[in-house]
């Protein structure tokens, strides 16, 4: 049976740091990892979310009272969190917020409503040598749709790039690749014990679908690694995973992304305790040593 629809958390317009030129992306929900440092932590879960705001709320309680299966917890330290399974997302809390102190993460579109929701921006993507770029979450889970999507925004000159943490089946990537221009592959850790600590998994299969995709994508490869303080900074960490990338000859780059802490508010949202220690975001500055590694590796590096 084909999959026509999928649930989309977020349609962000004019990204300039997602893929090349100006670019409208589409972010997806459901995720296999668990980074300590996630940005989305509404992006884990494939299942709709009811997302508080504290800075918003007025304390009036309304949502405890419309909720129908009481599962709305005042929580110290969070506020008014739902809770448990027996949420169905029906809405009578965030309809009854006259604070819009509440929100339903999660719509599902069908592949029709994302071609007609991208395409208002396709005099960009023309001017800009931009397109339209799928994130998530883990886009790769919605493969059916995104090929789907994909196929039809061919048809209008418009390129397509994947955002992946890589850690999905093998056929779920082959079945898009054709249709796809560029891929961003996220590695967060080259030892697998260390990686699976950090993200919940270990990193055989990613380092087995960027092996397939060196040798067989035909379109523009290149990694990302999250640089974070504590976790995989370290010279050791740096130098193995530049000597693994220097060995895969299609990968065109190499991101270091640095750490930062704008997700924090989502945590907090969702009644979730953010487990990265209190330590500042990092500037794009601060990790500009990373570019001197480029000559050693023969890696184009940016930052």
């Amino acid at each position: 049976m084909k999959i026509d629809r999928a649930t989309v958390f977020e349609i962000e317009r004019y990204g300039i740091e997602d893929g090349p030129g100006i670019r409208t992306v589409v972010f997806l929900k459901g995720c296999a990892l668990r980074c300590k440092w996630c940005a989305n932590p509404e992006s884990q879960l494939f299942e709709k979310q009811i997302m508080f705001k504290s800075n918003l709320c007025k304390n009036c309680r309304k949502c405890l009272e419309v909720c129908p299966r009481k599962c709305i917890e005042d929580m110290e330290g969070y506020g008014y969190i739902t809770t448990g399974k027996e949420c169905n997302q029906c809405g009578a809390c965030v309809d009854n917020c006259y604070v819009n102190a509440r929100s339903i993460v999660g719509i599902d579109y069908t592949v029709d409503e994302v071609i007609k929701e991208v395409l208002k921006d396709e005099q960009y993507y023309k001017m800009s040598g931009g397109g339209v770029t799928f994130s998530g979450g883990e886009p790769f889970f919605h493969y059916e749709f995104i090929n789907e999507c994909a196929s039809e925004l061919k048809k209008y000159g418009i390129s397509i790039l994947i955002e992946t943490c890589g850690h999905v089946p093998l056929k779920n990537i082959q079945v898009c690749s054709e249709n796809i221009d560029y891929i961003f592959f996220d590695i967060k850790h080259m030892d697998t014990n260390k990686h699976k600590t950090l993200t919940g998994v270990g990193n055989e299969l990613i380092l087995e679908n960027l092996l397939w995709l060196n040798s067989n994508f035909m379109g523009e490869l290149s990694v990302r690694y999250p640089y974070i303080p504590g976790c995989n900074d370290d010279r050791q960490d740096i130098e193995t995973f530049l000597d693994y990338i220097s060995k895969l000859k299609n990968v065109k780059q190499v991101y270091f992304l640095p750490y930062h802490k704008l997700g924090i508010s989502k945590y907090q949202g969702l009644g979730r305790k953010y487990e990265m220690p209190d330590m500042s975001s990092l500037k794009f500055t601060e990790i500009q040593f990373l570019k001197d590694y480029e000559k050693k590796y023969n890696v184009a590096i940016k930052v």
